[in-house]
């Protein structure tokens, strides 16, 4: 958890920048006896430091096989073939872009446990105080 927190926090910090989509796309897999899935296939160009680049990423994690269609059909109007978006790119690696930050989500349910943990910690002491 704290891992996924420190990534999502560290995105933040890279580079807000223009780029162009050029590639937004319904993909879908299907095999025989299972369900069709589906995932938005994006690709976007943009510059960094006088550099061209071309990413596909739209979350550091990138794109995962879904079953709701509607998801993929909301990114795809969301993000249109030929329009300007804002990516966020890395500024130590500036080939790696993408379109939006992962939630910190993971971060913050870290404190949640530590509730019960304090809270038990603190019925040990009064139980031992108690007794004297």
């Amino acid at each position: 958890m704290a891992k996924s927190f420190r990534n999502a926090s560290d995105t933040r910090q890279w580079v807000e920048t223009s780029c162009l989509i050029i590639r937004s796309e319904l993909g879908k897999r299907a095999d025989v006896n299972i369900a069709p899935e589906y995932r938005w296939e994006v690709s976007y160009k943009y510059q960094y430091e006088g550099g061209d680049y071309v990413s596909d990423l739209y979350k550091p994690r990138g794109q995962k096989w879904q079953k709701s269609i509607e998801k993929v059909k909301k990114l795809i109007a969301e993000y249109p073939l030929d329009t300007r978006a804002v990516c966020y790119v890395n500024p130590d690696e500036p080939s790696i872009a993408i379109l939006e930050h992962d939630t910190k989500a993971a971060g913050y349910s870290i404190w949640f446990p530590a509730i019960f943990s304090v809270g038990g910690i603190g019925m040990m002491v009064g139980a031992v105080r108690g007794g004297k």
